[in-house]
């Protein structure tokens, strides 16, 4: 008889533990069908303020060289809403590269989403970024640069890829 209820919990332990493991992968799916979905829900968010008209205008104008090349870019020569729109797009790139080093969202959405701005507009700005370093905060634009950086050494992205940089 003893070996009756043995039998019987083992059969009973090996149930629970399918159910516990099945439980775990069912829980471990609905977390990672969360996260995705909060990535997409940041992407969509952060894509409507960044591709909207006059975000797309300033970029172009920028890159293009508008307001002067990289090692005379300066702000503070921008009328009013320029320099505003130079401070929200170098902010709004500075949190995508907190979202992506807190892994808050993923680097291969920011490439797929933001493909050739982000490098684009930190070759316009970087050395001003860069010397606002040792003038305001040392912590100017870091994150952005690691985006960038990230960008560089990302193995999707060919040779090709970084020749036609220059085109606005």
């Amino acid at each position: 008889m003893g070996d009756v209820w043995a039998a019987i919990g083992a059969v009973s332990a090996a149930i629970g533990t399918v159910f516990v493991i099945t439980a775990s992968f069912f829980a471990y799916s609905q977390i990672k069908e969360a996260r995705l979905s909060r990535h997409v829900q940041l992407l969509i968010s952060f894509q409507e303020k960044y591709h909207s008209q006059a975000a797309r205008h300033f970029r172009r104008r920028l890159i293009s060289g508008e307001f002067g090349s990289p090692e005379q870019f300066d702000p503070a020569h921008m009328n009013t809403d320029d320099f505003h729109s130079f401070w929200q797009l170098h902010d709004q790139l500075e949190m995508l590269g907190v979202l992506v080093e807190q892994r808050l969202l993923n680097f291969d959405l920011i490439v797929a989403c933001f493909h050739r701005s982000p490098p684009q507009v930190w070759a316009a700005i970087g050395p001003y970024i860069v010397d606002r370093r040792t003038q305001a905060s040392p912590l100017e634009g870091v994150h952005f640069e690691q985006l960038v950086r990230r960008y560089q050494d990302s193995p999707v992205l060919g040779a090709e890829y970084w020749e036609r940089q220059d085109v606005v």
